[in-house]
């Protein structure tokens, strides 16, 4: 199994903020909060009121060379601290997974955001197939891109407050 954990500290942003931006995704704010490398993030089939069960398309470059588009079933939702998202092709769930974990600290929220893709026990053996696809070099995009990402989430969702604000 393979799996590829980048942790983020963001200032001025919670859990809460967080999972709920991630968790009813909206492809107009998706694209706002980084325009030039998200394209699409929505609910294509809803599931139970807690959101296990959605189904989502997600579609984003990751810097210039690499892009990262899947459709996906929510397969764990703890508000505010925990969504899992398993990757499914022509309808079959895959063994790839994208997990958030969100915890408030003193300073803001501490993130953890895991792709975990392959299987375990004798399944070890078609790793490096999935290495194929998910080398060093997508390793090093996804890293840099999750590390750019969460702060100007933090920073859009301030912007967003603020002109929400605004209205009233």
């Amino acid at each position: 199994m393979i799996r590829h954990i980048v942790n983020v500290n963001v200032q001025g942003a919670t859990a809460e903020q967080y999972y709920d931006f991630m968790i009813m995704p909206d492809d107009r704010c998706y694209h706002e909060w980084w325009p030039d490398e998200h394209l699409q993030y929505h609910i294509m089939k809803h599931g139970n009121e807690k959101h296990l069960g959605d189904e989502v398309y997600y579609d984003e470059y990751l810097g210039q060379k690499c892009r990262l588009r899947f459709h996906a079933i929510v397969s764990e939702a703890i508000r505010p601290v925990r969504i899992v998202w398993q990757m499914k092709k022509a309808g079959v769930r895959l063994p790839a997974f994208l997990i958030l974990e969100l915890h408030d600290s003193q300073s803001g929220i501490q993130i953890m955001h895991e792709l975990r893709l392959g299987y375990s026990g004798c399944g070890r053996l078609l790793d490096p197939l999935i290495e194929l696809y998910f080398n060093k070099s997508f390793q090093a995009a996804l890293e840099k891109h999750c590390k750019n990402e969460w702060p100007r989430l933090a920073k859009y969702l301030s912007e967003g407050m603020v002109k929400e604000e605004n209205l009233e």
